[in-house]
């Protein structure tokens, strides 16, 4: 698990530091660095196994991703592990001035007390290169491995059900993957399936408790669409082909219904309950807003899939945004970080736990109620008075 993480001069993370627990969320008004958070975590996780050019995710060239757009600074990236062996891993990128270029400068990992120190190795980082290089013999190579397995598997996603209603070809390249708009979604049933069915008819039952008006899942032959998989830019160029697509049948009538006619929040639980039942879930599950669409009662629902996510499946974590009070409710405050931006521009996070404007009204008011009367400045400058009091 990422117990710390700590970036410099990504975007408006100019230097923060951020405490993490099996499940947390990031609260906080518009522009205020949450998505840049979750950013820059699937950045670190994807730089094992992809080129950095391709790590960071989304439209970006030359030193766009960096705080003020600053040639010589360098993007520093630094995470703490739960684990007795690695405790720590972090890399210092250098962004070039055309195109999308960026090149590791140092990184380190830290065993124990103990930091090893690794320059830079043609301009990539040396698990990547023990990725692509199984063979490769280096006498850090068992340690990279370790560090390897404890970042990768990361998820993504921003769910957008127009993406996740429609019929999907086959494709080797998206096994058990969707792409972050949810594209791929009947594929990814009709892989649990075939994988494993007792996987398949759990998850089904679970979604038809959610939902009891619905039978059963069905995914029937039929012309489809195809998308590269794993785009770094993040824009889903579609192809006719064969494939199939998602429909639900009527408990009463046996009617089947497209999901291009079921309502959002029915393909938004059934997307979150597919990656609770993947053969090989994610070790790290990225969310943004998972409230988008959807009704309050929906969203506790799938919160609690998130939860027991994290506790069926001990290795995984979840980070999440959210805008929703009601959603904020159902965490504790030492699982919630603040989110605010400075008028230097740069952003402050403020765990929530340590705001006293919240915890003197614990007792009386729920977490999401606490959020919304107070507002987030009182939020985070109460923590700051309260540091003031102790120093």
């Amino acid at each position: 698990m990422i117990k710390t993480l700590r970036v410099k001069n990504f975007k408006a993370l100019r230097d923060i530091e951020i405490h993490f627990t099996p499940i947390h969320v990031l609260i906080g008004p518009n522009d205020s660095g949450k998505t840049s958070i979750l950013d820059v975590l699937a950045a670190l996780c994807r730089s094992i196994d992809h080129p950095l050019s391709q790590a960071f995710l989304g439209s970006w060239k030359s030193t766009e991703l960096v705080w003020k757009g600053h040639s010589k600074a360098l993007v520093t990236v630094e995470v703490d592990f739960g684990d007795d062996a690695i405790t720590a891993y972090g890399i210092n990128v250098l962004f070039g001035m055309q195109n999308k270029k960026a090149d590791i400068q140092s990184e380190f990992f830290r065993e124990g007390t103990s930091t090893v120190k690794l320059d830079h190795l043609a301009g990539q980082t040396w698990i990547k290169h023990q990725f692509d290089n199984p063979s490769w013999s280096s006498p850090h190579g068992d340690r990279l491995i370790q560090v390897q397995k404890l970042l990768e598997g990361v998820h993504y996603y921003r769910f957008n059900p127009s993406f996740l209603a429609l019929p999907v070809a086959p494709d080797a390249k998206r096994r058990f993957r969707m792409e972050s708009n949810g594209f791929g979604l009947a594929l990814c049933l009709d892989e649990i399936l075939s994988f494993d069915r007792d996987k398949f008819v759990q998850l089904e039952s679970r979604f038809t408790k959610i939902f009891p008006h619905i039978k059963s899942i069905k995914l029937i032959q039929e012309p489809a669409y195809r998308a590269p998989a794993d785009d770094p830019e993040q824009v889903t160029m579609l192809q006719n082909a064969d494939g199939k697509g998602l429909y639900f049948e009527m408990e009463e009538s046996g009617q089947l219904i497209p999901a291009s006619q079921a309502s959002d929040g029915t393909l938004l639980v059934l997307a979150y309950l597919s990656v609770l039942y993947l053969p090989q879930p994610p070790r790290l599950l990225l969310i943004e807003e998972p409230e988008n669409g959807i009704h309050p009662k929906r969203l506790r629902d799938i919160l609690e899939i998130l939860r027991n996510l994290v506790h069926e499946q001990s290795h995984t974590q979840v980070v999440l945004t959210t805008h929703s009070p009601y959603g904020l409710d159902l965490f504790k405050p030492e699982e919630v970080t603040l989110c605010t931006k400075l008028d230097t521009g740069e952003i402050k996070t403020t765990r929530m736990s340590d705001s006293p404007v919240v915890l003197q009204q614990l007792d009386v008011f729920t977490l999401g109620e606490i959020w919304t009367s107070e507002g987030d400045m009182k939020i985070a400058q109460s923590e700051n008075q309260n540091k003031e009091r102790n120093e």
